[in-house]
Parts: C-alpha cells; sequence; structure tokens
C-alpha cells in the first residue's frame, strides 16, 4: 500500500474497521463476514460510478471481481498436508471454498510460489494462464548479519507457531536429542503456550512473545535455523533467516524448497525424521559451516527477495488493469 502511495496513486484500505461491526470483529466469525461485507462495500461503490482497481488477498472477495489477488497460502493446501491428522478443519474448509471462490472471480491470481500456484490450478481449477508467480521479498536493511559458527556450540534454532502444521512433533524430538548433546543448543521464539515435552529441557531456552520488530535477535542467537514445517506458501522466516546470516534446514515447501532446488548452498534439506536428524545432523552442521558467508547471504536476500522488487512486480500487474 506504501509503495503504491509513494508513486502517486490514491490507495483506500478495506478491512474489518471499515466494514465489520465492532461486536464482531476480531472473532472467529468476524473472519468469515468480513469477506461477504468486503465484497458488499466494493460492489456498492462500483454500483456508484466509482472505478478503481482492486487488489485483494486470498479468500477476501470470493463475490466481487478483484483484479489481482494475492495468494500467499492455501487452506486447502494445509488441510491436505495435515491429513494424517483426520480432523475435519470445518473453518479451514470455509476458508478454502472463499479461496476458491475469489481465485475463479478474480482476472489476475498472483501466487506467491510456485507450489502454491499449481495448488491453485490443481485444487480449485484456476486457469493455468491466470496465475503469476511472484516470489515474498523482505527489507534485508533491518538485519545484520554477524560471524557464525564462532564457537565450539553449533547454535540452532525454531521460531513460529508450537502446533502439528510448523513440525511440533519433529521439533519436540530435536529438543530431546540437543538436551543430550555437549555441543548443539535450541533456541525458540514463539508466541504459543510451550508444552511440557519442551520445558526444563537442558541446552534449549525459549524466547516467549517475540515480535517481528524483535526478530534480528532471535537470528543473532543462533546459527542455523530449522525449519520441520508441512506446509508454507513462501515463507518470510527463511528469507529473514539468509538476510541474518543464518543457515537454514527446512523441509521441502515454500521458500525452503525453492532454494534447495536452485542449489542455494546455505540451505539444506531438514532429514525426513528426527531419528535421522540426530544420526546426520552434525554432518549437516559442519556443511553449512563451511559454505556460511554471512555477507554473501544478506546481499543475496536484498537482490533477489527484496520488499521493493515484490512492490514493483505488483505494482506493475495492478497499473496494467483498467479500472
Amino acid at each position: 500500500m506504501d509503495d503504491l502511495m509513494r508513486h502517486g496513486n490514491e490507495v483506500t484500505l478495506v478491512d474489518e474497521i471499515r466494514v465489520v461491526p465492532s461486536f464482531l470483529r476480531g472473532g472467529r466469525l468476524g473472519q468469515f463476514v468480513f469477506p461477504m461485507l468486503a465484497c458488499l462495500w466494493l460492489w456498492l461503490k462500483r454500483m456508484s460510478g466509482n472505478r478503481f482497481v482492486t487488489i485483494s488477498n486470498s479468500s477476501f472477495t470470493p463475490f466481487y471481481p478483484s483484479d489481482l489477488l494475492i495468494v500467499h497460502g492455501s487452506a486447502a493446501g494445509y488441510i491436505r498436508a495435515l491429513s494424517g491428522l483426520r480432523k475435519r478443519f470445518v473453518g479451514m474448509r470455509l476458508l478454502s471454498v472463499f479461496e476458491g471462490l475469489s481465485m475463479r472471480t478474480a482476472r489476475c491470481v498472483v501466487c506467491v510460489s510456485e507450489d502454491i500456484r499449481e495448488l491453485c490450478i490443481k485444487l480449485h481449477g484456476i486457469p493455468p494462464e491466470k496465475c503469476v508467480v511472484v516470489h515474498n521479498g523482505i527489507n534485508a536493511s533491518i538485519f545484520n548479519p554477524k560471524p557464525k559458527f564462532t564457537g565450539d556450540t553449533v547454535r540452532i534454532g525454531f521460531a513460529g507457531r508450537l502446533e502439528y502444521g510448523k513440525g511440533l512433533p519433529y521439533l519436540i524430538e530435536v529438543a530431546q536429542w540437543v538436551a543430550a548433546q555437549s555441543e548443539v543448543s535450541l533456541v525458540i521464539a514463539t508466541i504459543s503456550e510451550i508444552p511440557e515435552a519442551l520445558q526444563g529441557l537442558p541446552n534449549v531456552s525459549i524466547m516467549r512473545g517475540v515480535s517481528p520488530d524483535d526478530m534480528a535477535a532471535f537470528y543473532d542467537k543462533i546459527d542455523i535455523f530449522i525449519l520441520p514445517s508441512l506446509f508454507e506458501g513462501f515463507e518470510l522466516v527463511t528469507l529473514e533467516a539468509l538476510a541474518s546470516g543464518v543457515s537454514v534446514l527446512g523441509t521441502e515447501v515454500g521458500a525452503c524448497k525453492v532454494f534447495i532446488k536452485s542449489g542455494v548452498p546455505w540451505v539444506r534439506k531438514l532429514p525426513a525424521s528426527a531419528a535421522e536428524f540426530a544420526t546426520v545432523g552434525t554432518a549437516l552442521f559442519d556443511t553449512l559451516r563451511h559454505s556460511s558467508d554471512p555477507d554473501a547471504m544478506k546481499a543475496f536476500i536484498a537482490e533477489f527477495f527484496s520488499t521493493q522488487r515484490f512492490c514493483a512486480q505488483i505494482r506493475a500487474l495492478a497499473l496494467c488493469r483498467t479500472p
């Protein structure tokens, strides 16, 4: 939004405050009411003679033809990734329906990764020519990479919600392995409640309630970031880690998958199981130690995965649309 305004465009933010009654805001019901009220608001503006380009997010415009729909994740993809839980996912399934409707009515679907594009096409039946890929970006300038692997202890870290989809069972097993090591430590940054299995473990420290603005302090404490997620769109944490000079071990999802397949030397595939991690972890640590180059890592993110690049691509797609 700021980028569009800096380039002389008038921008109106349609959010919960604008269209949702105060007693419904922030709750679970409001999450499903907002898309319908947002569509109603847009239609009323359009029918009043206003002309504008609409940039929407994921499931927010199921009943209005947005010009650009930016898809950062996929409820349908998340449900498929977590199918082994045998849960009903009622709320997530409704979001998936809204996602599909929003994609079908949109003029252009912007996907943050190739995998998200594939999900849009295969799960929602969106025509391939309607889907374009624009990878997420970050402001790398706020991260200051420091020398890594400088001591005898290899410092690994995890940041995110402590839930099944983020690889919690895997993380717990890794933490229990770390607790028995003399030269490995683990830092966990989360806003979630801490499971008993992660409490009081030797060599494992918890950073509670870390805000996005404080993440740089987390990356300063680690050498390797682990991402055991079952599903991601194009996760920012991997970009942030690299911009901080932190190497990454991750599952083949989202940004990690793109970097692993592209042969980026600072990102390696996380072993399939925590038991395998315990067996080959030390060798992986050594590989990442030898390839570590914090300044080059930040430069890579700044050049190819910047917020400026992302905004410029979105702006170009938006401005070629006729209101």
